[in-house]
């Protein structure tokens, strides 16, 4: 049950004569897991390999193992080769993280985003930080607004920093490793770093101040290919020449593009992960609000993609830790909870609705290991409806990513959430399918894949009850 977040593997290697249908490499990087998997044209996950990601304690700082992941990378490919025609690779990534590039070489390491930076920066930070009706980007913990790490290194690591000649996003990283081409993308650059202005769509004052506009390769859609697999690379990884290479898209975008081409009815997402990230399409702007964790994303279109987000399946791993991984909680659990009215309070990871409130319990102890799953439950669903009523969702809710493996978590938001229907989408590696669509984007002919299945409301009479309570708690 400590897992119930996490996206699931449905690997299905192919054991005798090769796939002769051509198939996308997907390298999906989140903050928890790397992921790559094989991805069939029509949108089946063919094969899947993934890897822990653990970030480096430094020096100079906390960073990403990029290495090991591109180490990892090339052992992993040639067993995939031997089994399928793989013709096209499509990074995705989480947000907030950027390379700077000097001389086809990283200049520093790669920044782990919950980095905290020294507070004289975040001064100088905020000093200079466009107005969140600029960038819709509110002023968040740690490197969560990305421009505020690259301020950061621009001024505590000058020489290093004057020699930088590219900035990348991090998928657009991969994808320049793999193909040699550096380019810029909208959904990377547009994730709540103040680097982008979505309503005038251009770059931010702050770009253009600090000069990184100077660094930012030209925009190229996520689902353009950029050129072929680096030679050097295909010779040693057994991949064809011709194996195409795409631009790539931020992680929670991949999974909101399937949305876009695929379903005909306006709809809201809830994706859901180590982060739970909510879309509202179609709530103005200037109904976000900067302090709760609000913000605007930008979509593939590079269209405004009102959004809220809370670290709801870091807080539910914290929630349940000391649960063995084979436990789950029935319907009856979820019922003795709200009797009981044994209540977890915001919040147990940065940033959400409630940020820089620290978690607590309120009302009596519970005792069996399915009633603390139960209340974890329960709590990230409040956490996740409370997001979606600042979004004013309306239209179809669609859920997918992790959570959907807890069927109570999805029946509380259906039966808590004001939209009209609430609907699971069981295609398990929603992301990783999302950006191996990038591939056949401007095909036709193809299906988009959604496995979509409406979720009935969970009922009981306690639970009116217990939520008035809980927000009344959540509010004092």
């Amino acid at each position: 049950m400590k897992t119930q977040y996490k996206e699931s593997t449905n690997a299905v290697p192919l054991e005798s004569s090769k796939n002769c249908d051509n198939a996308t490499l997907v390298l999906d990087i989140g903050k928890t897991n790397v992921k790559m998997l094989v991805i069939s044209k029509t949108g089946q996950v063919l094969e899947t390999e993934r890897l822990e990601n653990k970030s480096l304690e430094g020096p100079p700082y906390p960073h990403l193992d990029t290495e090991g992941i591109w180490n990892w990378l090339l052992l992993t490919i040639p067993a995939f080769v031997q089994r399928y025609t793989i013709d096209a690779i499509v990074p995705t990534t989480h947000g907030c993280t950027a390379a700077l590039i000097s001389n086809s070489q990283l200049a520093l390491p790669v920044i782990d985003y919950e980095t905290e930076l020294p507070d004289d920066a975040s001064q100088d930070f905020e000093a200079i930080a466009p107005e969140f009706s600029e960038t819709q980007s509110p002023n968040l913990p740690g490197g969560m607004n990305l421009g505020r790490h690259l301020f950061w290194m621009q001024r505590d690591f000058p020489q290093e920093f004057a020699y930088v000649d590219c900035i990348l996003t991090y998928p657009q990283y991969w994808s320049w490793r793999l193909s040699g081409v550096s380019a810029g993308e909208l959904t990377s650059i547009g994730c709540h770093g103040h680097l982008w202005n979505p309503q005038e769509g251009c770059y931010s004052s702050l770009v253009k101040r600090q000069k990184w506009n100077l660094l930012l390769p030209p925009i190229r859609p996520a689902y353009e290919a950029l050129g072929r697999i680096r030679p050097n690379l295909a010779e040693r990884t057994g991949l064809p020449s011709s194996c195409q290479i795409y631009n790539g898209i931020h992680d929670s975008n991949a999974a909101y593009s399937l949305y876009l081409r695929g379903h005909s009815r306006p709809f809201s997402l809830v994706s859901t992960g180590t982060w739970i990230v909510m879309i509202s399409p179609r709530l103005p702007l200037n109904k976000l609000n900067k302090n709760r964790d609000t913000l605007a994303l930008v979509d593939i279109m590079g269209d405004p993609a009102p959004t809220a987000r809370y670290m709801g399946g870091r807080e539910f791993e914290l929630l349940i830790e000391t649960i063995d991984n084979n436990t789950e909680c029935s319907e009856s659990d979820i019922k003795k909870v709200l009797a009981k009215k044994s209540f977890l309070l915001p919040s147990y990871a940065p940033g959400g609705p409630y940020m820089d409130r620290p978690g607590s319990t309120v009302g009596p102890e519970l005792q069996s290991d399915g009633e603390i799953i139960a209340r974890a439950t329960i709590y990230t669903a409040l956490m996740t409806v409370t997001s979606l009523n600042m979004l004013e969702v309306d239209g179809d809710l669609m859920i997918d990513g992790g959570f959907v493996n807890n069927p109570f978590y999805c029946r509380l938001i259906a039966a808590l959430s004001k939209c009209e229907q609430c609907f699971v989408n069981y295609q398990t590696e929603g992301t990783a399918v999302g950006a191996g669509m990038l591939a056949v984007w401007d095909r036709k002919d193809i299906e988009w894949p959604l496995s979509l299945r409406k979720t009935e409301p969970f009922v009981d009479q306690n639970l009116k009850t217990y939520v008035r309570e809980w927000r009344r708690l959540v509010d004092n």
